[in-house]
């Protein structure tokens, strides 16, 4: 192995050894040192995955990587080859991975689905090259493909689909692949003359569940984005890009028993490397995947996220605080978001018309969607601000209703929104620092609605410390201003061990639930987290642990919520995985399931369940949980889940889950201040089926269904005053048991 200081001497390096092997030429670089690729015009690499093109063998490699899942931190038993490079047009990398042969898994799959343990390698760039923002790529053995953003220090999402190739192949001591990322497919300051980047290298060891990672920046550490390995390349200015996409849908409406013809155009024009705008017209999102069935009886609204990939490109610089991002790591649960931007909003349901008494229009007019006439969305910098603008435009519709049973044709009020963010960001001393504004905007002639917030960030030097916070309020046609915030703190004390405290509060006027998601207001809350994660145990390969609690107070000053969380995951040695949750939530008062009819008390509870999974890198695996819940009133009610998952090849997969719920005194609302419990069984089958063609080209079958079936128990009726509900006979009228089946098909 030969040795090498600072930026390496790669040219020299190169040219000496431009006949030798593949493998021969392996350079040591520290975390501290920048790495200085070379540049190479005309290299004519074909993106196949073999590692043949003249190029490959005339760079040196390196192999920096460490074992950091589990988080042992120590030289991995597998060779990973990194060798790169870059043209006027992107940046290459060629990577030659060492493994047996017959322990590689295969998977293919859709994009951006990480949850299937197989091959992979990644590569994260910071392309701002201060950590402040960047992308991340990744291709499985079988060129499945995934990528996605990355913010400080550590948020990815999977929000972002980019024009960039990366092709594998099996090779006699494992595998290798090859990427090539555009300089224009992602975003960068402006910079004359050399330009720095950082990078982040991941590869995925699927029989035996390890990660290993260059340079060394595991889970259980604070800091990624700050600590990248840095990069240097020189004269880079990507050329003005532009791109048009006209297109056609037929859609054949079974249900009302009409054809629609839809044509519309998708327009991009990134003019330089600090600036995009992006817009679409007529725009179609028929093919985009349909949300996961859930049927929500509660008060409180289910958040989706989006799908849409007009929407879910460049949303980067609208994310405001880790409270956006629903996603929870490891094995505490999270909750729903609070943002000020869930353009789901954007085409959802339309605002209900005011209609004259005898005026009729049905569920189903009222939850159609609306389709846009337009968007258009504006993103870019300049120095340390980052900034991004987007307006969308609802078409006309209009409700199918009835007059005195006779049909009629109502026109609705379409709506237009808006949003404005600017960002400053700043990375003194190796802290990173960061100072925001967002504003949206619903306009329709029967509703103005307007938000306004300000959110601030910081992380300390050596990645301890982090704060995130938001103030925000609602300004809304007609109703009183209201205001909010929150203010999250995070702390860690050594690998695996972190602290987090929240606090939150919102008043009784705000609403910014027009274009933004907030679950509730008129409350203040505490909330707060500890977590542990240790590796390499003599009994377990990994124990993660989460202990959370939180406390919450309505306006009332009445206890609307409270409870402790305890959660559990041990990894063994075979890859099995053993999970228990743990919560319990004392007497308290819901002033939220009466739907506006008064507070009432309900009982302490208790939550206890138990899932066992089988090792996922494994032909056949399989999962079971079993749970009891306590319900608001006092009684029990028994969860069961039941999955497998068969993939007798890398081309088709079969998988299957079915949860059962026998719940006992299940409290419903029915109309004014009446409650009725329930005895309720529900069934909630999914099953899906996939074969693939190749990475790109694909067959699915998907089905989720939930049947709930209930029958009526006990009548209460919610006191005047808060207190216990009052139990009752039953109110005059129909029973009160139903039935509900609801089935996505795809």
């Amino acid at each position: 192995m030969y040795r090498f200081t600072a930026t390496v001497l790669l040219i020299a390096a190169s040219a000496a050894f431009a006949d030798s092997q593949l493998d021969t030429i392996v350079v040591d670089i520290s975390p501290e040192d920048r790495l200085v690729l070379n540049r190479r015009e005309n290299a004519d690499v074909r993106v196949d995955g073999h590692l043949d093109d003249s190029v490959w063998h005339e760079l040196p490699a390196y192999d920096e990587f460490v074992v950091m899942v589990p988080d042992t931190l120590l030289k991995p038993e597998y060779a990973t080859r990194v060798r790169a490079f870059y043209d006027e047009q992107g940046l290459y990398f060629g990577v030659d991975m060492e493994q047996p042969v017959e322990t590689l898994i295969t998977r293919l799959s859709g994009r951006d689905r990480r949850d299937i343990q197989r091959e992979q390698i990644g590569i994260t760039l910071d392309t701002s090259g201060e950590g402040r923002y960047g992308y991340w790529f990744g291709v499985y053995l079988g060129d499945s493909v995934a990528d996605g953003t990355v913010l400080p220090e550590r948020k990815f999402s999977n929000e972002w689909d980019g024009p960039w190739r990366a092709a594998t192949q099996q090779t006699e001591s494992g595998w290798s692949a090859e990427f090539y990322i555009p300089w224009g497919t992602v975003s960068m300051p402006v910079v004359q003359g050399k330009r720095k980047l950082g990078l982040f290298m991941s590869r995925m060891v699927a029989y035996r569940n390890e990660m290993y990672g260059w340079p060394t920046l595991p889970f259980t550490r604070p800091q990624f984005m700050s600590k990248m390995q840095g990069l240097e390349v020189e004269g880079i200015d990507p050329r003005q890009q532009y791109s048009i996409y006209p297109f056609a849908a037929v859609l054949d409406d079974r249900f009302d028993g009409v054809t629609r013809y839809r044509t519309g155009v998708d327009f991009l024009w990134r003019p330089s490397s600090g600036f995009q705008l992006s817009a679409t017209v007529n725009p179609d999102f028929g093919a985009v995947e349909s949300d996961d069935v859930i049927i929500n009886l509660s008060a409180t609204e289910t958040f989706f996220p989006e799908k849409r990939l007009f929407f879910v490109e460049g949303q980067e610089i609208f994310v405001t605080s880790p409270r956006a991002d629903t996603r929870s790591f490891g094995v505490g649960r999270g909750g729903a978001p609070t943002t000020l931007i869930n353009t789901r909003r954007i085409g959802g349901k339309p605002l209900a018309p005011k209609l004259a008494p005898d005026y009729e229009i049905s569920d189903r007019e009222l939850d159609q969607p609306v389709e846009l006439a337009a968007a258009v969305k504006v993103t870019g910098q300049s120095g340390r601000i980052r900034y991004g603008v987007m307006a969308a435009f609802e078409d006309d519709f209009k409700f199918d209703a009835e007059l005195n049973g006779d049909p009629v044709h109502l026109e609705g009020e379409s709506s237009d929104y808006g949003v404005a963010r600017i960002l400053y960001e700043d990375a003194p001393g190796g802290a990173y620092k960061a100072l925001g504004y967002i504003s949206t905007a619903l306009l329709n002639d029967n509703r103005q609605a307007k938000t306004h917030g300000v959110d601030a960030h910081y992380l300390s030097a050596g990645g301890k410390f982090t704060f995130d916070g938001q103030l925000f309020l609602s300004d809304i046609e007609d109703e009183e201003t209201g205001q909010g915030g929150f203010l999250d703190f995070e702390y860690n004390f050594r690998k695996g061990v972190k602290q987090r405290l929240g606090i939150e509060w919102a008043d009784d006027h705000v609403d910014i639930n027009d274009m933004g998601f907030l679950v509730r207001n008129s409350y203040r809350q505490i909330r707060t987290a500890h977590s542990r994660t240790n590796s390499d145990l003599s009994w377990a390969r990994t124990n993660e642990f989460d202990l959370r609690g939180f406390m919450q107070k309505n306006s009332d000053d009445l206890l609307s919520g409270a409870a402790i969380f305890l959660s559990n995951r041990t990894t063994f040695q075979n890859l099995d995985q053993f999970t228990i949750h743990m919560s319990y939530s004392p007497e308290s008062y819901d002033d939220l399931n009466s739907f506006g009819n008064g507070t009432y008390r309900i009982e302490e509870q208790s939550f206890l369940g138990l899932s066992y999974d089988s090792d996922g890198s494994q032909e056949f695996s399989y999962g079971l949980g079993l749970g009891v819940q306590e319900e608001h009133l006092g009684d029990d009610t028994l969860i069961s889940r039941l999955s497998f998952s068969w993939r007798p090849n890398d081309r088709f997969a079969l998988n299957l889950e079915v949860r059962h719920f026998n719940r006992k005194g299940w409290l419903l609302h029915q109309e004014d201040r009446n409650m009725t419990s329930f005895d309720a069984e529900q069934w909630t089958p999914i099953v899906s089926a996939e074969y693939f063609i190749s990475a790109r080209q694909q067959l699915k079958f998907s089905l989720q269904w939930i049947g709930i079936k209930a029958q009526e128990k006990d009548f209460y009726r919610v006191p005047d005053r808060a207190g216990d509900l009052i139990e009752v006979v039953k109110p005059p009228g129909p029973p009160d048991s139903f039935s509900l089946s609801q089935m996505a098909l795809q």
